[in-house]
């Protein structure tokens, strides 16, 4: 078997992305050969020779190719708290030697096997992925259905032999151009936009987001008017996740000290033997709007919460926080 995944990222991000490929080599030592791309902006010398030596111990193959070339008809305008590889992902049909990729975020922890999840048959899918939190407003922008699956671009499975086949790059920069350089919450909207009805939803666990830990099953499908998975799927996934997904809002992250997300020891624990183990922790505020939402949540009636969200027009849940 080989599994090529994808990773793309800043200096500013080096180590979170070696210590995601550290969990991953660990837990798929079995997988014979996995190839790692790592679509890079701005990344010094000494930290691509630190990746190097870091896969090459692992005896994986790695791949650095840089954004700018590779995302040469990228046209967009401010990314906001992002940077501009979160939209690298889109143009993966470049890899001609790959018919399918699995692409992960820099902040995630690989805690299980991917063997399934590769083989899983894309059938004439052009993405899979776990479904998260998007509003009506949202998929109406997009011109998405009420009932169209929407899933978070932080990890995607990528059926790149459909991609090229329905010439999908090119009417991702075609979605971009509609909006002036600034589609809704970014590279997700463009893949969902885009992909619709073409969109395989993958099981929660390969997609441990922060908004499954915090929000309900029953409070999800109130916020959004539409189908989700059941508290059963996400309970199983919660005691089984095979990629836990770090993303910030109620929680902070685990190289922030004040982190409080229930699984941070996941990533403590690769990063306690990876060649940042010795960095030091961060301390991360949690901004006032994140902090009017949590105080909503816990301490006022669910409907009053779901008025305060959309009167504060926040878009976290699209990301599942």
């Amino acid at each position: 078997m080989i599994l090529n995944i994808a990773y793309a990222c800043n200096e500013a991000y080096v180590n979170h992305t070696g210590i995601s490929m550290i969990s991953l080599f660990e837990n798929n030592k079995d997988i014979e050969d996995i190839n790692v791309y790592l679509i890079n902006k701005d990344i010094t010398d000494n930290s691509k020779n630190i990746l190097q030596n870091l896969i090459s111990k692992y005896h994986r193959k790695l791949h650095l190719i840089a954004f700018d070339s590779l995302c040469e008809e990228l046209q967009i305008g401010a990314v906001g708290r992002h940077i501009e590889t979160i939209y690298a992902k889109l143009f993966f049909s470049e890899f001609e030697a790959c018919d399918k990729i699995l692409y992960l975020d820099s902040d995630t922890i690989v805690a299980g096997s991917l063997r399934e999840l590769w083989r899983i048959d894309m059938g004439d899918n052009l993405v899979g992925g776990v479904q998260t939190i998007a509003s009506r407003e949202l998929k109406a922008e997009i011109m998405m259905g009420r009932d169209d699956k929407f899933i978070n671009d932080g990890i995607v499975l990528i059926n790149l032999k459909a991609w090229r086949e329905h010439n999908i790059e090119e009417k991702f920069v075609e979605f971009i151009a509609k909006y002036n350089g600034a589609p809704p919450v970014h590279s997700e909207g463009v893949i969902n936009g885009v992909c619709r009805g073409k969109i395989l939803v993958l099981n929660p666990r390969y997609n441990l987001m922060s908004g499954l830990l915090f929000f309900k099953a029953d409070e999800i499908i109130k916020m959004t008017g539409s189908d989700f998975y059941s508290q059963a799927e996400i309970d199983a996934a919660k005691s089984n996740p095979a990629i836990i997904h770090y993303l910030s809002a109620f929680y902070n992250r685990p190289w922030n000290a004040n982190c409080t997300h229930p699984l941070k020891d996941w990533y403590l624990r690769y990063k306690a033997v990876s060649p940042w183990s010795d960095d030091p922790q961060t301390v991360a505020k949690m901004p006032l709007r994140l902090k009017l939402i949590k105080f909503a949540y816990q301490l006022l009636p669910f409907q009053i919460f779901i008025f305060m969200r959309k009167l504060w027009s926040v878009r976290l849940p699209n990301k599942m926080t």
